[in-house]
């Protein structure tokens, strides 16, 4: 087996802004617990989680279709040993010191606890049900679930892929949108809007047509004009996307984030730096680990009494956004990577999302 890597460049960078978008848009809820009331605001990037499953979509097909040009096949027990190794773990641990918190602290853990634990958490948030350090495993969910069927899909119309995978996407936001104009904001809609396969698979197919390097495709994603607009559209989503309709905001921002990809990949990464990429490479853990510090934080934190609101803001800001990263770097370091060791050995295409470190 060849020992050179695959990597994507930019593919870091957009994880790192998708991440602490996250984190600095769940921050803003628990100011009104410490007593604080920032007069300020900064528009983050909206629907960092949508970006997240385009770039989950996009590097998984890419790594499948390297697979089958190398194999002519997809190893379904080798797919599914490198998802384990790298979601289960962090996933699971995180899991059990969330549950022990909240029975700590008096909290109520409901029927959640039962969703969580099986990768459904999608499902409880549509119905309105969760635990409070956990609610944004939902997206996690949604992952696992795309992960039980995409890899057989894909294995088994290796030469129609593209086809199967445009067609099931174009159900998957037709089925929304009919459930929205018939049957209301429901469950239906719901389950349908929070389970955003569409999105994943709008990364799947730009992953194709890259790997394949579909002429129109390349074409339009190295216009200088496109990833200039691209891009702006991307750090300003936060000022527009409210006025976006709701049945088709995510996959506006999908789109947007599958030509911010492309400019990272055939022109030169507007965030490929080492803080970007280091930033990127622990995203996972920044994403997983925050709602507990939060969680944790407002409980023992008394409202700020003794200094002006804007300051306690900033400096509530800046200290939890310092633990997050601080915390997420040891877990990569110490709990993640022997896992991610191990992934490689299963991994038929070997790929890296840094110099030294696996994807």
């Amino acid at each position: 087996m060849s020992s050179e890597k695959l990597y994507l460049p930019g593919l870091n960078g957009i994880r790192a802004v998708a991440a602490l978008t996250v984190l600095f848009g769940h921050m803003w809820a628990p100011f009104g617990n410490w007593g604080v009331s920032p007069s300020w605001h900064i528009p983050w990037p909206s629907a960092p989680v949508t970006t997240f499953f385009v770039i989950s979509g996009f590097l998984i097909t890419y790594l499948l279709m390297n697979e089958i040009g190398k194999t002519n096949d997809v190893s379904i027990p080798k797919f599914y040993m490198r998802r384990i190794l790298r979601i289960w773990p962090l996933y699971y641990a995180y899991l059990g010191l969330a549950l022990f918190s909240v029975w700590l602290f008096n909290d109520e853990i409901n029927n959640a606890a039962w969703f969580y634990t099986f990768f459904s958490g999608n499902i409880s948030h549509a119905m309105g049900l969760g635990i409070i350090p956990l609610f944004h495993f939902w997206s996690l969910g949604v992952e696992e679930q795309y992960y039980l069927w995409y890899p057989w899909m894909v294995k088994y119309n290796k030469k129609r892929v593209f086809t199967f995978v445009s067609v099931l996407c174009v159900c998957w936001f037709v089925a929304k949108l009919a459930a929205f104009v018939f049957l209301g904001k429901g469950l239906a809609y719901r389950i349908l809007g929070v389970t955003q396969f569409d999105c994943m698979m709008l990364g799947a197919m730009g992953a194709i047509m890259y790997y394949r390097k579909t002429e129109w495709f390349i074409k339009l994603c190295s216009n200088r004009m496109v990833t200039v607009i691209a891009w702006i559209l991307f750090f300003t989503s936060g000022l527009y996307a409210n006025y976006i309709p709701s049945p088709i905001r995510n996959e506006f921002i999908a789109l947007v984030s599958l030509f911010v990809i492309m400019a990272g990949l055939l022109r030169k990464p507007l965030l490929e730096n080492r803080i970007m990429n280091y930033l990127g490479q622990i995203s996972y853990g920044i994403y997983v680990i925050h709602p507990l510090l939060l969680y944790i934080f407002t409980r023992l934190i008394q409202p700020v009494n003794y200094m002006r609101s804007d300051v306690a803001s900033i400096i509530i800001f800046i200290s939890i956004t310092a633990l997050t990263i601080g915390i997420a770097s040891l877990s990569y370091r110490f709990f993640e990577m022997p896992f991610l060791r191990m992934k490689s050995r299963f991994s038929i295409v070997q790929s890296t999302n840094a110099v030294t470190s696996i994807c």
